[in-house]
């Protein structure tokens, strides 16, 4: 992987409280309900941990099933709390905002875990891989998402916030400790690249 800066302070509680009232205002983008609903390719049903999802639309995508409990987990703490009060009639459906590098979490806590789009925001984009898999059952899937190699242009996806920039053998490296991974990518519906639809890679790894 290849850092594209220094972190700038802008992966705070604060900003990311700000940026889903700002999403909640616009509706969902098409290519991120594209990117969520790849990622749930090999999910099946149980308990599912959806890490960094602040706006996820995956909670949408599981919430209406009687086999499947969702937890979605993020450090944007205003954004959780208006979370937790859209879907309160869930009773399958939880949020927490906690510290994504400790979760409270026991070991092998989900049969699924999903990551998408945030180790790039992360200093040690390792460390939360490692606590992923460490609340993944032994046999269940890590899914995870990240722009392609946005070294090219550094900034292209999301300015000053992207911190890292990785490759597919970055993303197999990190997982191997863990399990073999496979990988696709997905990009614009209409053009190979642009701006705001970068390619995506993701990765599905499961914990042996």
């Amino acid at each position: 992987m290849k850092r594209l800066l220094a972190d700038s302070g802008l992966n705070s509680v604060l900003e990311y409280d700000a940026i889903y009232k700002q999403r909640e205002q616009k509706g969902r983008d098409v290519h991120d309900m594209r990117r969520w609903g790849k990622l749930l390719k090999h999910f099946t049903h149980g308990a599912l941990v959806d890490l960094g999802c602040l706006d996820s639309g995956i909670v949408d995508l599981v919430k209406n099933r009687k086999d499947t409990t969702y937890t979605g987990i993020d450090v944007a703490e205003e954004a959780i709390l208006q979370q937790k009060q859209k879907y309160k009639d869930f009773t399958n459906v939880d949020f927490m905002a906690i510290d994504l590098y400790e979760t409270p979490f026991q070991d092998e806590a989900f049969d699924y875990a999903v990551l998408g789009e945030v180790i790039e925001h992360l200093e040690e984009p390792q460390k939360e891989i490692d606590e992923s898999m460490r609340i993944l059952k032994l046999g269940g899937t890590l899914a995870i998402s990240t722009p392609l190699e946005e070294e090219k242009e550094p900034g292209a996806c999301d300015a000053d916030r992207h911190i890292w920039s990785f490759l597919k053998d970055d993303l197999a490296m990190m997982l191997s400790p863990w399990g073999e991974a496979t990988f696709t990518v997905i990009g614009s519906q209409y053009l190979p690249t642009y701006k705001y639809a970068w390619p995506v890679l993701i990765g599905f790894c499961q914990k042996t």
